[in-house]
C-alpha cells in the first residue's frame, strides 16, 4: 500500500464525468468517477470524510482571503511559505499581514481533513517559525479533537459545523471579514479543549 499525505488543497473541480482534487501545490491530482464519489454509502463512509459542498467553500475561501488581501493593500500577501524551515512538505498556503503598525501575520494551511496529528506536527514546526505569529489549519471537515488542541498560535477552523477552537471574535479580522461578509457565517462554534462547545457558544442567525 502506498500512503500520500496531503498537505494542502488548491482546487476541487466537479464535472458531469468525474470530480478531481488537485492537492500538494498541484503535484497531486485524486480523480474520482462522478458515480462512485455519489454512490458511496454515508453508513460506510468515514465521519471525517468531506462532501463536494465543503471542499468547495475550503477552496472559495482560500480565494477570498487572498483577494481580500489584495484588494485591501495587505503588506503581505504570500504563497507556498515554508513553515520553520526550507522543507517544501510544509508550507502555508496563504501568508498575510495587514498594513499598519501592530498587525500580525498571519499563515494558513488548507486541508480537507484536519486531524489531531495536524495540530501537533504543524505546532511543532511552529515554534520554529520566526516570521508567522500566528497561523490556522482549515479544514473542509475537523476532527474535534484537532479543534480542541488548537491554542492561542495555532488554531483550527472546520467548515463542516462552522467550528474553530476560538470563538469568532478571537479571530484573524480579515478571516472573519471573508467568513462572515461573502461567505454568509453568522457565528462559529468555539470548541473547549476536550472537545466541547465553548461556554460563550451561541446560535445567531
Amino acid at each position: 500500500m502506498r500512503e500520500v499525505r496531503i498537505m494542502s488543497l488548491e482546487k476541487l473541480e466537479a464535472t458531469d464525468g468525474e470530480v478531481r482534487i488537485l492537492a500538494n501545490s498541484g503535484d497531486l491530482a485524486l480523480v474520482f468517477p462522478r458515480e462512485l464519489w455519489e454512490s458511496m454509502p454515508a453508513e460506510v463512509s468515514s465521519p471525517s470524510e468531506p462532501a463536494t459542498g465543503e471542499l468547495e467553500e475550503l477552496v472559495d475561501l482560500r480565494g477570498r482571503l487572498e483577494e481580500h488581501a489584495r484588494e485591501n493593500s495587505f503588506a503581505t500577501v504570500l504563497e507556498g511559505v515554508p513553515l520553520g524551515g526550507e522543507d517544501p512538505d510544509w508550507q502555508f498556503d496563504l501568508v498575510l499581514r495587514p498594513a499598519g503598525m501592530f498587525a500580525a501575520t498571519t499563515g494558513y494551511v488548507f486541508l480537507p481533513v484536519i486531524l489531531p496529528e495536524h495540530v501537533a506536527d504543524f505546532g511543532t514546526r511552529l515554534e520554529e517559525d520566526d516570521f508567522v505569529e500566528q497561523a490556522y489549519l482549515v479544514g473542509a471537515v475537523a476532527d474535534r479533537r484537532a479543534l480542541a488542541a488548537g491554542d492561542e498560535s495555532l488554531k483550527a477552523l472546520s467548515i463542516r459545523g462552522r467550528a474553530c477552537s476560538v470563538s469568532r471574535f478571537e479571530l484573524a479580522p480579515e478571516l472573519w471579514q471573508v467568513l462572515s461578509e461573502e461567505l454568509g457565517w453568522n457565528d462559529v462554534e468555539p470548541v473547549a479543549p476536550g472537545g466541547h462547545l465553548g461556554a460563550d457558544h451561541r446560535n445567531e442567525g
